[in-house]
């Protein structure tokens, strides 16, 4: 059963985003529920200003640095990525038991290519395991144009 959470932040999504994370995480569900763990989707579309505060974490704030991307350099910040939250017995596997979170994400990671979804665990520099997105071939620079003309509009974004 989804939580609220992750209604909420699918439903935050580019529409055609999620038409292709929400099967995704449906074949997440079912990969992890014979072992008691849950998933979450803990972040969707995010503002830049939630952006920018994430920035400054590890920076100019207190706290470890928990992202490289600026204001606008977010694949979330077009409503295309989502986080993922690993949960096992009320335990927050991706704090409290890392390692054994990676290894499912490893396998989450082999779903999500199949799909067709980007994972960030597979990133060169500054992995991030709980991140997958769909960027339909897009750069950055290319959705930021495409928000700027047309009225910051995520869903006329693909």
């Amino acid at each position: 059963m989804r939580t609220k959470r992750t209604i909420e932040n699918l439903g935050s999504l580019n529409k055609k985003a999620a038409a292709k994370l929400e099967p995704f995480i449906a074949q997440v569900e079912a990969f992890l529920a014979p072992k008691g763990v849950t998933v979450e989707v803990i972040s969707g579309l995010r503002s830049w200003a939630a952006q920018a505060a994430l920035y400054a974490s590890g920076r100019t704030k207190p706290g470890r640095i928990v992202t490289k991307a600026r204001p606008g350099s977010s694949w979330h910040n077009y409503g295309l990525a989502i986080d993922l939250g690993l949960f096992k017995g009320g335990i927050y596997l991706d704090e409290k038991k890392p390692a054994e979170a990676d290894k499912l994400y490893a396998e989450i990671g082999k779903i999500a290519a199949k799909l067709g979804i980007e994972w960030a665990g597979t990133w060169k520099s500054f992995t991030e395991t709980p991140h997958f997105q769909v960027t339909f071939g897009l750069s950055l620079a290319q959705a930021r144009q495409k928000m700027e003309s047309n009225g910051k509009d995520i869903q006329k974004l693909v």
